[in-house]
C-alpha cells in the first residue's frame, strides 16, 4: 500500500517542483523587465503562482492515479510502470513545448501563451515566418535542454520512487483519499470559484502577475474555454448593458462639424502600416530619427493626435479599420467568415458608390482567413505574394514593402476606371524584421526605418502624378508594436497610433485633430464626409459629429481599455478587477460596451 502512495506522491511532487522552477526561468529570460523588481517580488510571483502549479500538477498526475487504482485490482508486472513513464514523457514534451513557446512569444505579445497561436495554424508557413532562424535555433536548443534535463531527472527518480508489486485492494482507499485532495488542488480550493488566471494576480505591475501564471495551465484553459460569444463577459443584465452602451453609439442623424473634402468622390488609398505606433513618430512624442519621412508628413497633412488601435494583431485591426467593428479580447472575428460576410465594410460601401477596388499585400492572404474577408468586402483585384517574383521576396514573410508600393504605383498609372479605392498593407515591420537595409541596430527600429523610407518615396512619387489633385491618402497602422519590450500589453501607450490624411482632395492642410477616437471610427467619419450612408456601421462614430460621445476602446487578451475626456479605465477580466480606473462611469460603460459587442457577435 505504501509503495503505491509513494509512487503517486513522487509523480505529483515532481510536477510541482518542475512548474515552480518555471517561474525563475521566465523571470531570467525576461530579465530586462524583471530586473526592475526586487528579489522579494520575484519570490511573490512563485508564491502567488503556487496554487496554479498545484492545479496543473494535479491534472498531469491524474492519469497516474487512475493507473495506480487499476493496478490495485489487476496487477501486471512492469506494465504499469512502463505506461506511467510513457505518459509522463508525453506530458513533458507538451509542457516543455508550451514553456519554450511562451518564453519567446511573450517578448512580442506581452501576455502569457493562450489559444491565440491556434488561430494561425491554418497557415503554418506564415505563422512560422514571425521568427528568425536564430530564434528558432535558440528555441530548439532550450527545448532540447529543458526536455532532456526533465526526462533524465524523471527517469532517475522513477527507478527509485515508482515501484510496487502485486495486487493491493486496501491501497485503493488511501489512493482515492489522495485523489480527492488532488482534485481540490486541481479545482483551486473548496470555495465557490475555481482555479483561474486571476488567482495569480497580486501586484499592480502586470508583468509580475503574468510571471506568476503557469503557462501550461493558461494554454489548456484557453483552448477549452467557452466558444459561445453570448456566454462571455456577462457583467450585468442585458437591459442594463443596453442602457449603458447607448451613450457610446453613434447618434442617428448626427452631422459633421467640418467638411474636409473638396470633392464627394475622391480617389482613395488606405496605406495600412504594419505595427508602427505613435512611439515611432517624433511629432507625437516618439523615438527620434527612426521615421524621418513620416515625421515630415505628419506636419503636412490632417493629423489625428489622439487616435488608438482597437487591438494588438493585424487580423483584428483590419476588421476595425475596414468594418468599423471593435476588436475582441478572446477571439478574432476574421476567423469566422459566416460572421464577417454580413458585416458592413468600407470597400463594399464604396463599391456601391461606383468605386473600383484593389487590395495589395506582399504576403499570403490565406493567413487568418484574410482572403475570404477581402472577397466579401468586394475587392475585385487582390495582389498577394504569388504575384511577385522570387527575387522580390524577403526570406520570411513575402514581398518587400518597396516592391509592393511600386506595384501599387504602376496599378494607379494603369487605372482606367475612376473613382478608385486601393488599400495596401505593408509587411516588413513585422517580426522577424527582415529588411534590405541596415541603418539602426535594433531590429524593429531598423525595420520601421526601412518601411518609412518606402512610404516617403511612395508619397513623393504620388505627388508628381496627376492623380494627386483629387486623391485622399489615409495612412494608419493596423496596430502598434510592443516597443520597448518592457511595455505592458494592457497600457494605453501600447495602443497609441497615428492617423494621417493627405492629398489634393483635402480642403485644408496641415491640420491637427485632438479628439479621442480609434480605428473603428474611420468608417463612419470617411463615409459621412462623402455623403454616403453609414448606418450599417453600428459601432463606428463620426469623429466630427456634433452630438456623438468621443471615446476610444481597445482590447487586449481577456480585457479592455476605455479612454475619453474623463480619463482612462482598464479592466483585466482574468483578475476581475480594473488595472486603472480614473472614472467609475467610464469603467461601467466599457463593461456594457464589451458585453453588447459579444451579444452582437453571437447574433451574426
Amino acid at each position: 500500500m505504501k509503495s503505491r502512495l509513494k509512487s503517486l506522491l513522487f509523480v505529483y511532487l515532481f510536477w510541482v517542483v518542475l512548474f515552480v522552477l518555471q517561474k525563475p526561468i521566465f523571470l531570467l529570460f525576461h530579465l530586462g523587465s524583471a530586473s526592475r523588481y526586487s528579489f522579494l517580488e520575484w519570490l511573490k510571483t512563485i508564491w502567488h503562482g503556487f496554487p496554479m502549479d498545484l492545479s496543473m500538477a494535479g491534472y498531469f498526475t491524474l492519469p497516474i492515479l487512475v493507473l495506480l487504482l487499476v493496478s490495485c485490482f489487476f496487477f501486471k508486472d512492469r506494465v504499469f510502470g512502463t505506461i506511467a513513464k510513457v505518459l509522463t514523457i508525453v506530458f513533458l514534451v507538451f509542457g516543455m513545448l508550451v514553456l519554450v513557446s511562451d518564453l519567446f512569444l511573450y517578448t512580442y505579445w506581452g501576455f502569457r501563451l493562450d489559444a491565440t497561436p491556434l488561430f494561425y495554424l491554418s497557415s503554418p508557413k506564415d505563422a512560422a515566418a514571425s521568427g528568425t532562424a536564430k530564434e528558432y535555433l535558440s528555441a530548439l536548443l532550450l527545448f532540447t535542454l529543458f526536455l532532456g534535463g526533465s526526462v533524465w531527472t524523471y527517469l532517475k527518480l522513477h527507478k527509485r520512487f515508482f515501484s510496487f508489486s502485486g495486487k493491493a485492494y486496501v491501497a485503493s482507499l488511501p489512493l482515492l483519499l489522495l485523489g480527492g485532495v488532488m482534485f481540490i488542488a486541481i479545482r483551486g480550493g473548496v470555495g465557490v470559484s475555481t482555479m483561474n488566471a486571476g488567482r495569480c494576480y497580486f501586484s499592480k505591475e502586470i508583468f509580475l502577475n503574468h510571471a506568476a501564471i503557469n503557462p501550461t495551465w493558461n494554454f489548456i484553459s484557453a483552448c477549452f474555454s467557452s466558444k459561445r460569444f453570448d456566454d462571455q463577459y456577462r457583467f450585468m443584465s442585458d437591459e442594463e448593458a443596453r442602457e449603458g452602451i447607448l451613450p457610446l453609439l453613434p447618434v442617428e442623424g448626427d452631422s459633421s462639424t467640418v467638411r474636409l473634402l473638396n470633392t464627394d468622390r475622391p480617389n482613395i488609398i488606405f496605406l495600412i502600416m504594419e505595427g508602427i505606433g505613435s512611439n515611432m513618430i517624433e511629432p507625437l512624442g516618439g523615438e527620434k530619427g527612426v521615421a524621418p519621412n513620416l515625421n515630415r508628413l505628419m506636419d503636412e497633412g490632417l493629423l489625428f493626435t489622439r487616435y488608438y488601435a482597437n487591438s494588438f494583431r493585424t487580423d483584428r485591426g483590419l476588421v476595425s479599420i475596414l468594418s468599423g467593428y471593435p476588436a475582441q479580447p478572446t477571439s478574432s472575428v476574421m476567423k469566422y467568415p459566416a460572421k464577417t460576410q454580413n458585416m458592413a465594410k468600407i470597400p463594399f460601401s464604396l463599391k456601391q458608390a461606383g468605386y473600383d477596388l484593389a487590395f495589395f499585400y506582399g504576403g499570403d492572404d490565406n493567413f487568418t482567413n484574410l482572403h475570404s474577408y477581402l472577397i466579401t468586402s468586394g475587392f475585385e483585384k487582390i495582389i498577394t505574394e504569388k504575384d511577385f517574383s522570387h527575387s522580390e521576396m524577403s526570406a520570411k514573410w513575402g514581398a518587400y514593402d518597396h516592391v509592393v508600393l511600386d506595384r501599387l504605383l504602376r496599378d494607379i498609372d494603369e487605372e482606367e476606371r475612376r473613382p478608385f479605392f486601393k488599400a495596401i498593407l505593408t509587411l516588413n515591420s513585422h517580426e522577424p524584421f527582415d529588411v534590405p537595409m541596415h541603418r539602426l541596430e535594433h531590429p524593429y527600429l531598423n525595420a520601421v526605418a526601412y518601411t518609412d523610407s518606402c512610404i516617403g518615396s511612395f508619397v513623393e512619387q504620388l505627388r508628381q502624378r496627376e492623380v494627386w489633385k483629387d486623391l485622399l491618402l489615409i495612412i494608419l497602422p493596423d496596430h502598434a508594436s510592443r516597443y520597448p519590450e518592457t511595455m505592458s500589453s494592457t497600457c494605453v501607450e501600447r495602443h497609441e497610433i497615428p492617423m494621417l490624411w493627405l492629398g489634393g482632395a483635402l480642403k485644408q492642410q496641415p491640420m491637427r485633430v485632438d479628439t479621442v477616437c480609434s480605428q473603428m471610427d474611420l468608417a463612419r467619419t470617411l463615409l459621412s464626409q462623402m455623403d454616403l450612408p453609414a448606418d450599417d456601421f453600428i459601432f463606428s462614430k463620426d469623429i466630427f459629429g456634433q452630438r456623438t460621445h468621443k471615446f476610444a476602446y481597445y482590447a487586449f487578451p481577456d480585457g479592455f481599455g476605455m479612454i475619453d475626456h474623463r480619463g482612462v479605465a482598464i479592466f483585466d477580466n482574468a483578475s476581475g478587477a480594473p488595472q486603472r480606473c480614473d472614472n467609475d462611469t467610464l469603467l461601467h460603460a466599457g463593461k456594457a460596451f464589451l458585453q453588447c459587442l459579444y451579444d452582437d457577435l453571437a447574433k451574426r
